[in-house]
């Protein structure tokens, strides 16, 4: 019995010194089993395989970040390299004397809305005026390109009457309309002239910008939409990046160009053209020579007895024939996927296209990107080193600062922010225009102008 315990004693041993293998990174990773395959040396953080020993996001560990003005240095420590007039702290960068976190010494902070001012927390709690997404009538930037080609000719007439229709529906809609036209001028035989109040009502001298660009250019009968991509230089300072965009072609004949690849290089050339409206008005089908000639027969062409596509060729003086080159195809495909509308050449149905265009562009809901400083209390004055902002996406959402750039428009960048108007004193509170997108892309934004604080500087 004895022997046999003897024998069981280095057995125990042995067992006692063995573990179920832990798993790999379980301090920083516990749960991920085989560390998802990832390399030697790297970690998988959720999304992917990190090296926490070198990446900002996940410094020392997976989700943890390093403050602003940190960098993650191996072994995977935040170090820091704060800008000039700003302290170290354990949290990040501060500037000392008006940061409420870290108010006159690091990790000095101030209580809930309190602010921080020559490293004394202030008893004046932060005053705020607050903006809500809103509807309202969105600017519209519309390019509308005309077939100038022989086979217009029997439209160009009531094409150039339609401007009428046209200027008159855009200038009772009250909206706030640039216009682009690629055409031959009324020099042509095909071409137009927009009469006032929106073109110049010098024809065929008739641009009147900044509202109306005309692009003088022969537009052959399948080149439309390559021209519209062609010529953008010629528009794209014309044209405002809050604004809706509206795609306008009339044509009798069909696009050498398909609707997915126009679709495909209008948003990789200008990406502000994301989700416009493409409406058309074109021959709605194909017709045969042998039902006009029928209707030539019966002395019925030009009538309402025989089909609105036939007619007498004017510029050829031939008997009853269709008057469109070919079904716009494409031209319907673009309507269709853009939710815009047609309208009939055949039947010089002009009007409800124009009418859409000054109604569609009416609703939208945003917050500003402009905002009046507010008036202080009584009895005090603004500090306007003590202004900031937040934005939220949705009620629901935490807020989030909009960060101030104090070099202004030009030192904005892509990662936006705020910057105070010309004036001085300052007037108006400006988003950059990274910043702009953003808060006017929810409908249920909210923003919120602070003062009585320390700003936040990027």
């Amino acid at each position: 019995m004895f022997f046999r315990a003897l024998v069981w004693l280095p057995a125990l041993y042995l067992l006692s010194c063995v573990t179920a293998k832990d798993p790999v990174n379980n301090d920083v990773n516990a749960g991920n089993v085989n560390n998802h395959d990832c390399a030697a040396g790297l970690t998988w953080c959720g999304d992917g395989c990190v090296a926490t020993w070198a990446d900002d996001r996940h410094c020392g560990g997976c989700d943890r970040p390093c403050p602003q003005y940190g960098t993650c240095v191996s072994p995977g420590v935040c170090e820091l390299e704060c800008p000039q007039g700003m302290d170290e702290c354990p949290t990040g960068c501060a500037i000392l004397d008006t940061d409420p976190a870290n108010c006159g010494v690091c990790e000095h902070a101030c209580n809930t809305g309190v602010a921080c001012a020559g490293g004394q927390c202030q008893d004046t709690p932060c005053l705020e005026t607050v903006a809500e997404a809103e509807p309202v009538v969105l600017p519209a930037d519309i390019v509308i390109v005309i077939d100038n080609s022989g086979s217009m000719w029997d439209e160009a007439e009531s094409v150039q009457n339609s401007m009428v229709d046209f200027v008159g529906a855009l200038t009772a809609s009250g909206i706030d309309a640039h216009v682009a036209i690629i055409s031959d001028d009324s020099n042509g035989q095909v071409g137009v002239c927009v009469p006032p109040p929106v073109g110049s009502g010098q024809c065929p001298y008739d641009e009147n910008l900044p509202t109306y660009r005309h692009v003088v250019w022969q537009v052959a009968s399948t080149n439309a939409l390559e021209l519209m991509l062609a010529l953008h230089g010629e528009y794209d300072d014309w044209q405002r990046p809050e604004a809706t965009k509206t795609i306008v072609v009339i044509s009798d004949d069909n696009s050498a160009m398909s609707s997915t690849d126009f679709y495909t290089a209008m948003i990789q050339l200008d990406p502000t053209f994301a989700g416009f409206k493409f409406s058309a008005i074109f021959a709605p089908y194909d017709i045969s020579y042998w039902d006009c000639l029928q209707c030539e027969i019966d002395g019925t062409c030009n009538t309402p007895a025989c089909n609105a596509c036939c007619g007498t060729d004017t510029l050829l003086n031939l008997v009853c024939t269709p008057l469109p080159a070919s079904e716009g195809t494409v031209y319907r495909e673009l309507v269709t996927a853009t939710g815009g509308l047609e309208g009939n050449l055949c039947t010089q149905d002009f009007l409800p296209v124009f009418q859409d265009l000054a109604t569609a562009v009416v609703g939208g809901a945003r917050v500003p990107c402009a905002y009046d400083i507010p008036a202080p209390p009584e009895g005090e004055t603004i500090d306007y080193g003590r202004i900031n902002m937040d934005y939220q996406e949705t009620p629901e959402i935490l807020p989030e600062p909009i960060y101030h750039v104090p070099g202004g428009l030009p030192d904005c960048g892509p990662d936006g922010g705020w910057y105070y108007d010309a004036n001085d004193p300052p007037q108006q509170i400006k988003l950059c225009p990274a910043t702009c997108d953003l808060v006017t892309a929810s409908t249920e934004a909210i923003v919120k102008v602070k003062y009585g604080c320390a700003t936040i500087v990027r």
